[in-house]
């Protein structure tokens, strides 16, 4: 037996995803690993806060970034964290990317580079971690968000820049 599929040809000046955007993504100089952001304009620079922001949006939009549970259980033991979360709380919109799931936060320390040996003298929780996330969002007005991948991440935040530029754009006024 024989299967034929059809494949639909993308128009990619159409297609959203591809659009070229008139809006620049800052990428802070700090980040060591960023995203790619295919086909949107990209700048270099220092951010006071975060690790993403736009061009000219830098005081209303700040995106920061978490690749790993550890990487937030290291965060919540270091008091310039909380600094952090202060900055973000001056922004209107400060989004938390998280590239892992909720079930990575509750399983912790089951998959983090943290040795097994070690487990036992942690500190630290997945419903402590949990917690902190809840305090961040209520007390610091930060907006967390679990895209279980470094790629949903990304996507999420050229999404969530898309709606922040169409917001406060002078062209158009959408919510």
């Amino acid at each position: 037996m024989i299967n034929f599929y059809i494949f639909k040809k993308i128009d990619y000046e159409k297609n959203n995803m591809y659009k070229q955007d008139d809006f620049t993504i800052i990428v802070d100089t700090r980040e060591q690993l960023p995203w790619e952001f295919g086909f949107h304009t990209t700048s270099k620079q220092k951010l006071d806060t975060g690790d993403y922001s736009m061009v000219g949006y830098e005081s209303i939009l700040t995106i920061e970034r978490k690749r790993s549970v550890s990487e937030i259980a290291n965060n919540i033991t270091e008091s310039r964290f909380k600094d952090v979360l202060q900055r973000m709380s001056k922004i209107p919109h400060s989004f938390m990317l998280l590239e892992f799931n909720l079930d990575d936060i509750y399983s912790f320390p089951v998959g983090s580079d943290i040795p097994k040996k070690m487990w036992d003298k942690l500190k630290i929780s997945g419903n402590f971690i949990m917690k902190y996330l809840i305090q961040a969002q209520l007390n610091y007005n930060v907006q967390v968000l679990f895209c279980g991948s470094a790629e949903n991440a990304e996507r999420t935040a050229v999404s969530i820049m898309k709606r922040i530029h169409e917001k406060y754009s002078s062209k158009s006024n959408n919510v």
